[in-house]
C-alpha cells in the first residue's frame, strides 16, 4: 500500500458510493474506511511551485486555508482542483485523527457526529475566506463532539434495571372511527401504506393532506387519562385550551407529572423535567402517519411514564445534551439531543437539579391505588 511523506499513514484509493454504502449498512466486517486517499500529487507540485511546503500545509489547517484562499487558480484546472480536494480532506484527517473518507453524493471526510464535504469546502475557502474562523472553531470542537456522542451512545445502550409498575388490568383501546378520505381523482387514500414500501415523491414532504384524519385519536387520549386516573393515585385537571385544544394536567403523588395538549390534528405530551413528545411527529404525506400509529405512540408513552419507564439524563457532555428513554415491556425507545432553544437557562438549571436527585435519571412509578374506585 502506498505511503506519503506528508501524511502519517497509508494511502488508499478514493472509496466509491457502493463501498461507502456497504461500510454503513453491511452486517459483515468490511474493510475500514480510509483515513488518507491518494491522488493529491498535482496539488503538492502546485504548492511547491508557489513557494509553500506541502508538509507544513498538511499539518496546519489554518496555513492550508490561507494558502488555498490566496491561490484561486487552484480551481481553474479540474485535475488540480481534485488533487487539492484530496489533499484538503487528508489534512482534515490529520487534524482530527478519527475522521475517515467516504463517498456519499460527493466525497466527505468525517465521523458519526460531523462530516465535511471537501469539494464544497474547497470552493468555500476560495469564495468565502471570511469563513476561516468558524471552520477552525468547528475543527477544534470536533473531538469534544465525538466524546459527547460516545457518552450519549453509552446511555442508549445501558441495560435498564427498572421494574415497571403496571395495573392488574391492561389498557383496552376504544375502537377508532376512521373516516375515508379521497384524492383529487376520487380514489380512497390508503394512509399508512401509500408508498407500498417504496420512496414517496419529493413533493410529498411538503404536502399535508387531511390532517383531520388524526381526530379519532382524541377518544384514545380521553380513555388513556381515564385509565390512569382509575388505577394510579393521580389528580387530573381538565381544561379548554386555545383553538379548541383539550389540556389535561396529570399530577401523581409520586413520579413524573404529565401535561397533555390534544387537538384534532396532534397531541403533545410534556412530562418530567424536560421530556417532550408530539404525535404524530410529522403530518406530511411522505411520513404517511395514521390515527392507529399515533394511538400506538401515545399508549406507549403515557403508560410507560406512569409505570416508571421514563428516564431523563441532563446535562450530558459539554454540549449539555438531553438523553431520554421510554421503557416498555417490549423495549421502548430513546433519543438524545438539544433540549430546545426556547428553554431558558434558568429552567435548564432547575431541570439539572431535579434530575440529579433521581436514580440514574429514572422517574419513579406512579403509586397504584389500593383498590379500584
Amino acid at each position: 500500500m502506498a505511503t506519503s511523506d506528508v501524511f502519517p499513514g497509508a494511502l488508499a484509493r478514493m472509496p466509491d458510493a457502493k463501498e461507502s454504502g456497504l461500510m454503513i449498512w453491511s452486517s459483515a466486517d468490511p474493510a475500514p474506511p480510509p483515513r488518507f486517499v491518494e491522488g493529491f500529487e498535482r496539488f503538492e507540485t502546485f504548492a511547491r511551485d508557489a513557494g509553500a511546503d506541502p508538509a507544513v500545509l498538511a499539518a496546519d489547517l489554518a496555513a492550508l486555508w490561507d494558502f488555498v484562499a490566496a491561490h484561486p487558480a487552484l480551481l481553474v484546472s479540474a485535475d488540480t482542483a481534485d488533487a487539492a480536494t484530496r489533499f484538503l480532506g487528508n489534512a482534515i484527517a490529520v487534524a482530527h485523527p478519527a475522521a475517515t473518507w467516504r463517498m456519499m453524493s460527493e466525497p466527505e471526510v468525517g465521523t458519526s457526529t460531523r462530516s465535511v464535504t471537501v469539494v464544497g469546502l474547497l470552493r468555500t475557502i476560495v469564495e468565502r475566506p471570511d469563513q476561516r474562523e468558524p471552520f477552525l472553531e468547528m475543527i477544534a470542537s470536533w473531538p469534544q463532539a465525538d466524546r459527547d456522542d460516545q457518552e450519549l451512545s453509552a446511555l442508549a445502550q445501558e441495560d435498564a434495571d427498572v421494574e415497571l409498575v403496571v395495573p392488574p388490568e391492561p389498557f383496552a383501546r376504544p375502537a377508532l372511527a376512521l373516516p375515508e378520505f379521497v384524492d383529487d381523482d376520487g380514489r380512497v387514500i390508503g394512509y399508512g401504506s401509500r408508498w407500498a414500501g417504496g420512496s414517496p415523491p419529493d413533493d410529498a414532504y411538503s404536502r399535508v393532506s387531511h390532517p383531520e384524519r388524526f381526530a379519532p385519536v382524541l377518544t384514545v387520549v380521553e380513555a388513556l387519562v381515564d385509565y390512569l386516573e382509575t388505577w394510579y393515585v393521580v389528580d387530573v385537571d381538565r381544561r379548554a385550551g386555545e383553538s379548541d385544544a383539550r389540556v389535561m394536567h396529570l399530577r401523581p403523588t409520586t413520579g413524573a407529572a404529565i401535561t397533555i395538549t390534544a387537538t384534532a390534528e396532534s397531541v403533545s405530551i410534556e412530562a418530567g423535567a424536560l421530556f417532550r413528545d408530539l404525535a404524530p411527529g410529522c403530518t406530511c404525506d411522505a411520513c404517511d402517519e395514521t390515527a392507529e400509529t399515533v394511538a400506538d405512540q401515545l399508549e406507549e408513552t403515557l403508560l410507560a411514564i406512569a409505570a416508571g419507564g421514563l428516564r431523563e439524563v441532563f446535562p450530558v457532555g459539554r454540549q449539555r445534551s438531553l438523553h431520554t428513554r421510554i421503557l416498555t415491556a417490549d423495549g421502548g425507545r430513546s433519543s438524545s439531543g438539544d433540549p430546545g432553544p426556547s428553554i431558558s437557562p434558568e429552567r435548564l438549571d432547575r431541570a439539572a437539579e431535579i434530575l440529579g436527585r433521581l436514580a440514574d435519571g429514572w422517574w419513579p412509578a406512579w403509586s397504584l391505588r389500593d383498590a379500584r374506585p
